[in-house]
């Protein structure tokens, strides 16, 4: 990504998400949302999420601090712990378009969390 771009999305989350913060570790940018709300039907409704960013990634990177069950009452697949700033995240996979110049930090964490509202 772009340092202008990485700049521009530490400021929409903080915008958007009341009580964001941003550390750094390494060369990465951690901004920590204190609340995302999953899609309706899966549980808990709601959990706080780490937005990873590093210029030489080409998209942010979303990780959880619990992953829900999905409406199907099933746990969701491909979901991994990572150790980030001294806690432990989940990292999931989902295949989602991004583009630094069009799209804005919240259709990256809201696009990402509909993920969860898919049948597995």
């Amino acid at each position: 990504m772009k340092r202008e771009n990485l700049a521009r999305i530490v400021e929409e989350l903080a915008a958007e998400y009341v009580g964001a913060s941003r550390a750094e570790e390494g060369n990465k940018t951690l901004v920590k949302l204190p609340k995302v709300i999953f899609p309706i039907g899966c549980d808990p409704t709601d959990t706080s999420a780490l937005v990873v960013l590093e210029d030489q990634q080409p998209s942010p990177q979303l990780f959880l601090k619990l992953v829900p069950t999905l409406p199907s009452g099933k746990a969701p697949r491909s979901v991994n712990p990572l150790p980030l700033a001294g806690e432990t995240w989940y990292g999931f996979s989902f295949n989602q378009p991004w583009d630094e110049d069009a799209n804005t930090a919240v259709q990256f964490v809201e696009g990402r969390l509909r993920r969860f509202a898919l049948n597995e």
